[in-house]
């Protein structure tokens, strides 16, 4: 005979409220998972759904860059006009030819020649003749040349040459041969009481723009007195 004390429990309820605990904590566990498996898959599917948002915005700035190509072409297309860069050619005479230089005295030779009616009673107008000689081409004198005396040693006899004013200083352009003249007026050295009369053998001539000479024979006669001025000298002028 069994005897139940208060208070006391039974094996078989104490089995019971185990089995019912474990069933509890099997269905919490459940849940649990149930939850974490779902979290994850709202996790995904956020992920997944911001993918595209992110991605978005790079495809508009492509297709900005390739829109923005074409009009900085177009823009800068203008600027190359035809216009913009014009040719130029070379100085040129009228003919087309490249304009001659200057003509230097180893270029030239010197003549003096007479001109009929040319005495008179204070002197004697001649002119003066400067001929291209040179085979390097054509060249061009223009205004006036230096013109003084010279004795026979190739010393310089009183003052040189002045200018006779009125014709115009124009280029005259000599091919080889070609000359160009100026009046070379001469006034008679014994008109000046003063005249230190001197015989001359020849002129010492300096073309326009040079700074070298060359000797004319000229046989005549000469003042040594350096205010005395017996010469006078023109432009040179086609021939």
């Amino acid at each position: 005979m069994i005897t139940l004390v208060p208070g006391s429990t039974s094996p078989k309820t104490s089995l019971s409220r185990k089995a019912l605990a474990l069933t509890a904590l099997l269905a919490l566990s459940g849940s649990a998972l149930a939850g974490c498996g779902s979290r994850d898959e709202e996790d995904a599917s956020v992920s997944t759904s911001a993918s595209p948002a992110a991605s978005s915005p790079a495809s508009p700035s492509v297709s900005a860059g390739d829109s923005a190509a074409p009009p900085t072409t177009e823009s800068a297309a203008p600027s190359a006009s035809p216009e913009a860069a014009p040719t130029t050619s070379p100085a040129a005479t009228d003919g087309g030819t490249t304009a001659a230089g200057p003509c230097t005295a180893d270029m030239l030779s010197g003549a003096v020649e007479n001109v009929p009616g040319g005495a008179g009673a204070d002197g004697i107008s001649r002119v003066l003749m400067l001929t291209n000689v040179s085979a390097d081409g054509t060249c061009t004198v223009s205004g006036y040349p230096g013109v003084s005396y010279l004795d026979a040693a190739g010393q310089q006899v009183g003052a040189p040459a002045a200018r006779i004013e009125g014709a115009g200083a124009l280029p005259v352009t000599l091919a080889p041969g070609q000359s160009a003249a100026a009046e070379l007026r001469e006034t008679v050295a014994q008109k000046y009481g003063g005249c230190q009369v001197q015989e001359t053998a020849s002129l010492l001539v300096y073309p326009p723009e040079d700074t070298a000479s060359l000797t004319v024979p000229y046989p005549s006669t000469g003042c040594s007195n350096a205010d005395i001025e017996l010469l006078q000298v023109g432009t040179l002028q086609a021939r």
